[in-house]
């Protein structure tokens, strides 16, 4: 039987603040405690579990950023912030999602030469000696999230009539669901829209994929919501205007949006997948975002502005904006350690939660960002 792993939490209800008015969780948290993790044969909470340029293993303390133009995955031990080696791939990597359990790596590598309809190519990563397990040809425009209490793996693919791909009216998008234990698909779900990004909330066994619909001028994107117990959709959730990033916090059971043209954060209560009062504007151009299950924090960042955006997931009130270049974030609960890799600069930030200051800066592979997904 498998070991896993969960979090210890203290719930305390919170009355109507911030214009959320819901009902959260506090945890409260000691940096570099172990005692944060306890093993359970029940269930994982986690958050870092959908695609992202950036993504961290909370369990092994281990960090993993693509370098697209470089053709390698750095990977950064958490313990002393120092790279651990350069994986080399064959093709352009852009995408990273991670099993805690499994402690297996997924990457999304795009052809060297990108065009409409080509396909892209999964990767399965074994985090134990950092060697490559697995090889499968997936569909054109993939994203990707992991069920680590499943190992069921979500790749999206979408496919445009006549090339066209950005007008949802001419496109078509499924969710192929894969069996981790040999990367077989069991099912495809047709959802429609142009995917942007997939988070899966391993409690509840929930899907959300994010569509933008920017074929029509002033169309807000939706989020569709998917059962992983019996592959269907639920419903569909209207956002903001070009949604761009999405992170779901599964102690709260809160799943956050960034709308990359609104400049706004959607928060949807996953207990009946509604949203929660009004988008909070925090700037134009947001788009990576990450949750801190232990502390309960949000990060979003805004690349133009190199502003990191530190929110309170009890109030929906930003914290703090830290300075610092870049389009993905994540974060390691149990450190409470945030990473930001920079493109201009081929560079990750570590980055202290407790202080909102940036610890080091590391030196990565090239272009650890993709500047052609906005």
């Amino acid at each position: 039987m498998k070991t896993l792993h969960l979090v210890i939490i203290l719930a305390i209800s919170l009355p109507f603040i911030g214009g959320m008015g819901f009902t959260m969780l506090a945890l409260s948290h000691m940096p570099n405690q172990s005692s944060q993790v306890v093993t359970t044969n029940n269930v994982t909470m986690s958050s870092s579990n959908g695609s992202s340029f950036v993504v961290v293993n909370s369990i092994t303390n281990r960090i993993y950023v693509t370098n697209e133009v470089g053709h390698t995955i750095s990977v950064i031990d958490g313990n002393d912030n120092e790279k651990i080696v350069d994986m080399p791939v064959d093709e352009m990597p852009y995408r990273l999602a991670v099993n805690p359990n499994t402690n297996r790596i997924y990457v999304l590598e795009i052809p060297k030469f990108n065009n409409p309809e080509q396909n892209n190519t999964l990767l399965t990563i074994d985090g134990t000696s950092n060697t490559k397990v697995g090889e499968l040809l997936v569909g054109p425009y993939s994203q990707m999230a992991v069920n680590p209490n499943t190992d069921r793996i979500y790749l999206s693919e979408s496919h445009g009539v006549n090339g066209i791909v950005q007008n949802s009216n001419a496109q078509n998008s499924t969710v192929n669901v894969l069996d981790g234990n040999n990367d077989s698909k069991i099912t495809s779900i047709a959802i429609g829209g142009v995917v942007t990004g997939m988070a899966v909330n391993p409690v509840t066994n929930k899907i959300y994929v994010i569509h933008r619909h920017e074929g029509y001028l002033g169309i807000n994107g939706t989020v569709t919501v998917i059962d992983g117990n019996n592959n269907t959709k639920i419903r569909e959730i209207q956002v903001g205007l070009q949604p761009t990033g999405i992170a779901v916090n599964s102690v709260t059971n809160r799943v956050y949006v960034t709308n990359y043209r609104s400049g706004t954060m959607s928060v949807i209560d996953g207990n009946n997948d509604i949203m929660l009062g009004k988008p909070h504007f925090l700037n134009f151009s947001v788009e990576g975002i990450a949750v801190n299950l232990i502390t309960n924090k949000i990060y979003v960042a805004a690349g133009t502005i190199s502003t990191l955006y530190v929110i309170d997931g009890n109030t929906g009130n930003k914290i703090a904006g830290i300075s610092v270049s870049g389009w993905s974030v994540d974060v390691n609960p149990t450190t409470n350690r945030i990473y930001m890799p920079d493109y201009s600069f081929n560079n990750i930030s570590v980055i202290d939660g407790k202080y909102n200051n940036i610890m080091k800066v590391i030196q990565i592979g090239k272009y650890p960002d993709n500047l052609n997904l906005k």
